[in-house]
Parts: structure tokens; C-alpha cells; sequence
């Protein structure tokens, strides 16, 4: 193999031996969390947690402003809010959120999260419903105190239907883009939440 090409080839290798190391864990057992029924015969579960550095309040104004055209999603604006930053501070025009609101993924069309339960301060579950039934995804943050000034927030993807169009979500590139964004925003709202 030549030089100019050897560096390349190696890390697109350990770019696709990552992405295969994801889809090997795609289903994630663990403790029942709101919304894990809202997908039945679910092909992938995926749950992440992460410490932020404020109490369950400090935590919840930010995720009750989630949603491209309205908060953002703290994650990878150029994807998932049209390219416009996600808010940096709590918008109070955004903080009533109820069963039914729609959260859009992104500005770019296509179906929306709806809201099916919330408990302030506690859990925001969503659930994105392709047309026909082809696909079905659930998302669910759940905020627990970690300490008197810090939580754990717990985010699960659960994700279903046809299997053709799951196969393709299911690919390591995808994969690979669902662990960068939910890390990224996890950072985010580390951030965000510590007023930095």
C-alpha cells in the first residue's frame, strides 16, 4: 500500500470498526424507562446517560424547549435545526409543553416527535411515527438527581417497523451519527445547564 493512501485506509477502517462495535450493542438491556412500550418488537435500543451539573429544575427548562424551530436540539445544528444554533439560554415563551405538542426533527421536513408524556422535572417522552408504519421511533429523557446539585440524564432511542427501511437506519454510518449527536448533545447541555 502507498503512503498517501495507507492513512486514509486506516482510518476508515477504524471509522467502520466503530460504527460495527455500535450496531453490535443496538439492543441495550436495562431498567424500564417511560415510553419503552410505544415501540413493540423494537430493532434497536440504544440508551445513554450523561451527569449534568444542576438539579433536576436546571435541567428540565432546557429539554422543554427541545425541537428544531424552537429550542434546537443542542446537538448537530447544522443537521437537526436548519443550521441556526440552538438556544443558548431558557426561552419562557417555550416552557409549556403537553401531550400532542409536535417537536419537528429538523427544519427540513418529514415527520415530527409528538410529545405522548411528560412529568416536569422528571421525563419527556416522544415518539416519531413514519407514514404507513413504516417506521417508528421513540425517544425518551428521563432526569434523575445525581446529588444535591447535579442530575443524570438518561436519553433511549427505541426504534421499529418495516424492516427494510429499519435496515437502512440500522447501517454503521447511522449508527455512527446517532452516538456523535447524542454525545454532542450531552455536552451542550452540560454547558448550558452550568451557565458556560
Amino acid at each position: 500500500m502507498r503512503p498517501a493512501t495507507a492513512l486514509p485506509t486506516a482510518l476508515g477502517a477504524a471509522v467502520i470498526g466503530a460504527a460495527l462495535g455500535l450496531a453490535r450493542g443496538v439492543r441495550q438491556p436495562g431498567p424500564r424507562l417511560p415510553g419503552d412500550r410505544l415501540v413493540k418488537r423494537a430493532v434497536l435500543t440504544r440508551t445513554m446517560r450523561a451527569t449534568l451539573p444542576g438539579a433536576p429544575d436546571a435541567v428540565w427548562p432546557w429539554l422543554a424547549q427541545l425541537g428544531a424551530g424552537r429550542g434546537g436540539w443542542y446537538a448537530i445544528d447544522l443537521i437537526d435545526n436548519g443550521g441556526r444554533p440552538s438556544a443558548r439560554s431558557i426561552d419562557p415563551d417555550l416552557q409549556r409543553i403537553v401531550p400532542g405538542d409536535r417537536l419537528d426533527a429538523s427544519t427540513w421536513g418529514g415527520p415530527p416527535f409528538v410529545v405522548t408524556s411528560l412529568e416536569e422535572e422528571r421525563s419527556l417522552v416522544t415518539v416519531l411515527r413514519a407514514r404507513r408504519g413504516w417506521l417508528r421511533v421513540s425517544y425518551a429523557y428521563v432526569i434523575d438527581p445525581a446529588g444535591p446539585a447535579a442530575s443524570t440524564l438518561t436519553a433511549r432511542l427505541r426504534m421499529g417497523g418495516h424492516p427494510g427501511i429499519v435496515a437502512l437506519a440500522l447501517t454503521p454510518l447511522m449508527l455512527l451519527g446517532h452516538e456523535v449527536g447524542q454525545r454532542v448533545q450531552f455536552a451542550r447541555l452540560r454547558r448550558r445547564v452550568s451557565g458556560r
